[in-house]
């Protein structure tokens, strides 16, 4: 089975079947999808109650849902192209001191691209996060529990991508590395008093 250039062009049972056989995709990638899930599930909860009584507010909040849509899509891929670049610079010749530096150097580059998806991919979660905070008073009462699960989603999708950098920040060096940590903690210590925000809703 080849790598996809993009996920979402798999049904979704190759999707499965390619997070079951292959190393990539791996949890970053599944993380975002079921992110972008959350995302469309408070659409959902948007949009029906925009169909039913239209609304500025509403209409703003889909805005936004949209872009995040686009951009947890986009990371879901990122991070399976990123975690390929990274077998690819592992796989380059080491024979002398040229092709050695040429090896450390793709390294260098894709290490720092396997840090930086996940990292930005938790952004977007948590930007979904709150987005499910502010749709949910502007919900229809009877589609809350999709804004609600859509949140919930997107929680354990950031929870779930930052192991990634939890596993990476080894190959960092000391000042990116404390960067990434202290970024990585933020987070999620932000993304834990959503949920508790949004459980309270419930």
């Amino acid at each position: 089975m080849t790598t996809p250039k993009s996920l979402w062009t798999l049904p979704l049972l190759d999707f499965r079947e390619a997070v079951v056989q292959r190393s990539s995709p791996g949890c970053g990638a599944a993380a975002a999808a079921s992110a972008d899930f959350g995302v469309a599930l408070i659409m959902k909860g948007l949009k029906i109650s925009n169909d039913k009584q239209p609304s500025v507010d509403r209409q703003r909040l889909l805005e936004r849902a949209e872009q995040l849509l686009e951009t947890l899509a986009d990371h879901a891929d990122g991070d399976m192209q990123a975690f390929e670049g990274y077998l690819e610079a592992l796989r380059m010749p080491k024979d002398d001191e040229t092709q050695r530096e040429q090896r450390d150097q793709a390294l260098d580059v894709a290490t720092r691209e396997v840090n930086r998806i996940p990292l930005v991919t938790a952004d977007a979660c948590l930007d979904g996060l709150a987005l499910s905070l502010d749709a949910r008073p502007l919900t229809e009462a009877y589609l809350q529990s999709d804004v609600i699960a859509g949140g919930m989603l997107l929680h354990s999708g950031l929870s779930a991508v930052l192991l990634n950098v939890d596993a990476n920040l080894s190959a960092l060096d000391g000042r990116s590395r404390e960067q990434a940590a202290r970024q990585r903690e933020n987070l999620q210590q932000v993304a834990d008093d959503y949920l508790q925000r949004l459980r309270a809703l419930s």
